[in-house]
């Protein structure tokens, strides 16, 4: 069944402001507003730019996620957010753009069924991490999660000498996966980085 946003727009009456919600059939209303905001927060902080983006596995069918249309994180709002069937296929973008490297979420939920949700950024504080031969290590306890150790991706080893950058294929998207392993962030050479979790919060 394709999906059809629910629109529902309320004014409050001492600011005059307007306010509008979506929800997927089927999706909490919750992690849409969840994953909309996530694209925000991570632009506040420097994380993503105009590029970059979060998906959230669907909570009641696990072959599905969520995220955005391809649009500037920080615009994210709960009624730019789609639903995406495993192989990175838009239920129903109703002739939205959808982002080139959606294949990173899809793969990396179908590798891995213990993550529920993925930001995939260009964040220059790691970049210098993933050409280095020096690892990326965990200095305080927040990090401790580095311990586990940080692999690094580079995408010749699957797309050879084409000077292809993006995850735009599915089978760049399965060796993206297949670097990541067991782990819950994988460095992208020259390109940023995907960090995974067991919830938006936590991915975030």
């Amino acid at each position: 069944m394709g999906m059809r946003l629910v629109v529902s727009v309320a004014v409050s009456g001492r600011s005059g402001a307007w306010r509008a919600r979506a929800q997927a059939p089927g999706a909490d209303a919750q992690l849409i507003e969840d994953v909309a905001l996530a694209n925000r927060i991570l632009y506040d902080q420097g994380v993503v730019d105009g590029y970059g983006h979060v998906s959230a596995r669907h909570d009641k069918d696990p072959n599905r996620y969520v995220m955005a249309r391809s649009m500037a994180p920080a615009l994210v709002t709960a009624a730019d957010i789609l639903e995406y069937d495993l192989d990175s296929n838009p239920i129903d973008a109703r002739g939205r753009t959808v982002y080139l490297e959606r294949f990173i979420h899809g793969e990396i939920y179908k590798a891995r069924p213990d993550v529920k949700a993925i930001v995939h950024s260009h964040s220059p504080a790691v970049i210098p991490f993933g050409i280095t031969p020096v690892g990326l290590k965990p200095v305080y306890h927040m990090s401790a999660f580095l311990g586990a150790g940080v692999p690094v991706f580079d995408i010749r080893d699957a797309a050879g000498t084409s000077g292809e950058m993006l995850v735009s294929t599915g089978a760049l998207g399965q060796a993206l996966a297949r670097t990541l392993g067991d782990k819950a962030v994988v460095l992208m050479r020259g390109h940023g980085s995907v960090a995974v979790g067991n919830a938006v919060r936590q991915a975030v």
